[in-house]
């Protein structure tokens, strides 16, 4: 009786510190750490835009058709704990880019995700959720670790000057790759690794790491090309925001630099909400060691790439993120009758 008591009122004081903290957090980011001015002038940028009509609207149906594959991609891999409703799949997605928002390197997504669940285990749902995340951090550094490759002779001249280094630089990234493959797609094979890890754990530890042996090869395949689908759609999005701010690019030039500054990013430990800032001094970076070798890079154009890159950043996390706080309601963080966590 005690119990139920204490789940009641958790429940919902749960709901309201995932809204109330998701939107101070992207108030601090977007309005107390840049000014609000800024933010005018930026829309003021978009309006004066010849390309701000019809690219705007691609660009927003880019955005659902990017949460629907990631939904897509849960449901599906869920699946195999519980079955789920599409708009279970939108919610928990939703949700967990929401509590994202104030955790180290997006972990909200494996916590917010499950507790749309009303029967699986939320640790084995955590361990799935994981599988999903591995898949779209592969895809971030194959196409990056490439586009790294194409990048680098140009901007460090002693590995233009010696093939040798270069041609090394690829049989090490094709290794790189290869080996994360090989662990992506025999993921299964982390129950004996725990196993052989922790013997002495290895009864209730097996339990969970069952998930891992869950899904074949061919299962193991689609994930990584609805995550790959996904990387060409925020990619997409970004080059077109280039060209709502007058910067452009050949499209294959842009993705290049786009890709490079996702694989910089995927490596930078951040919070979602101090990714913003670091976000604009990659970019800018990135696209400044391209332009400067052109003679172009100068302020305005600095001005327009860091104005890109934030609208992604608001159009992609921060509107989805505060869409979730509020769809959070919906969820119970604690399930009664439930003999396992």
């Amino acid at each position: 009786m005690m119990k139920a008591k204490v789940i009641k009122l958790v429940n919902p004081g749960l709901r309201i510190a995932i809204l109330i903290l998701t939107f101070v957090f992207v108030y601090l980011q977007i309005l107390k750490k840049h000014d609000i001015r800024q933010w005018l002038n930026l829309l003021h940028e978009l309006r004066l835009s010849g390309m701000m009509q019809p690219f705007s609207a691609v660009i927003f149906i880019l955005l659902i058709i990017n949460i629907l594959t990631e939904c897509l991609k849960w449901k599906f891999l869920i699946l195999k704990l519980e079955k789920v409703k599409l708009n279970q799949a939108v919610t928990a997605v939703l949700s967990g880019m929401a509590v994202s928002m104030f955790l180290p390197n997006r972990a909200g997504d494996y916590l917010g995700r499950v507790f749309v669940l009303q029967q699986a285990s939320h640790i084995k749902a955590m361990l799935v959720t994981l599988i999903g995340s591995f898949s779209q951090f592969l895809a971030s550094v194959m196409v990056g670790i490439v586009a790294a490759l194409i990048f680098a002779p140009d901007v460090i001249p002693y590995v233009s000057q010696n093939i040798w280094i270069y041609v090394g630089l690829w049989v090490v990234s094709i290794g790189i790759i290869a080996f994360l493959l090989t662990v992506y797609f025999h993921i299964g094979l982390l129950k004996i690794l725990v196993s052989a890890l922790f013997p002495r754990k290895k009864e209730w530890l097996m339990d969970y790491a069952d998930v891992f042996t869950l899904y074949s090869w061919a299962d193991l395949l689609k994930i990584l090309l609805l995550s790959l689908f996904r990387y060409f759609i925020f990619t997409t999005q970004f080059y077109l925001m280039l060209l709502v701010f007058d910067v452009h690019l050949p499209f294959l030039i842009a993705f290049m630099l786009i890709a490079l500054i996702y694989l910089l990013m995927m490596l930078i430990p951040t919070l979602t909400i101090t990714e913003l800032g670091i976000r604009g001094s990659v970019t800018l970076t990135v696209f400044g060691l391209y332009f400067e070798k052109t003679g172009l890079w100068n302020e305005q154009l600095s001005f327009s790439v860091l104005a890109a890159s934030s609208m992604v950043w608001l159009i992609n996390l921060a509107l989805p993120a505060l869409l979730g706080a509020m769809l959070s309601f919906r969820l119970r963080f604690f399930r009664k009758n439930i003999d396992h966590v």
